[in-house]
């Protein structure tokens, strides 16, 4: 059975630190905006983006260490449809993670790699992010029409003494 704490931890934080890397890739992204954040250019901004990349990669591995790979990615107690989107959305993101973190460390290292392998990971990572974008607001939208759901359920089952 999966682990609810194993969960939270790797959920929330990779929530906070996918706030964090959009700030800053936001940032770099716009040097206008960065100007008048940071009043000019910001070495902070790269090396926050840069280093917030390499936390959100290895952030699952001591929760891996800990709890196991079954605390994520065990199979759900009961399957519906939700827990069948749940797993996709498991999927997508480790997916997503895994090319973010390549195309980044390209970026990074752009003086160890051709120019044009260079141009095409900033733009695989710019596309991603409008991709991991639209998969947060679906994902926020899942949740509050399921917390819905379960709300009124609650609201209109019977009472058993």
């Amino acid at each position: 059975m999966p682990s609810v704490l194993a969960r939270t931890l790797l959920h929330t934080g990779h929530l906070l630190i996918f706030l964090l890397l959009l700030a800053s890739g936001w940032l770099l992204w716009s040097p206008d905006l960065r100007a008048a954040v940071t009043g000019g250019y910001s070495l902070l901004v790269r090396e926050t983006h840069r280093w917030g990349g390499v936390a959100f990669v290895v952030l699952p591995v001591p929760i891996l260490l800990r709890f196991g790979v079954k605390s994520l990615f065990g199979p759900p107690a009961r399957r519906s449809l939700r827990t069948v989107w749940q797993g996709v959305h498991l999927g997508l993101t480790a997916l997503m993670s895994a090319v973010f973190a390549l195309t980044g460390f390209v970026v990074w290292g752009k003086h160890l790699f051709p120019e044009q392998a260079v141009e095409a990971s900033l733009e695989v990572h710019d596309w991603l992010t409008y991709a991991a974008i639209a998969l947060v607001a679906f994902h926020l939208c899942e949740v509050a029409v399921a917390t819905l759901i379960a709300r009124l359920q609650a609201a209109t089952a019977p009472v058993t003494e």
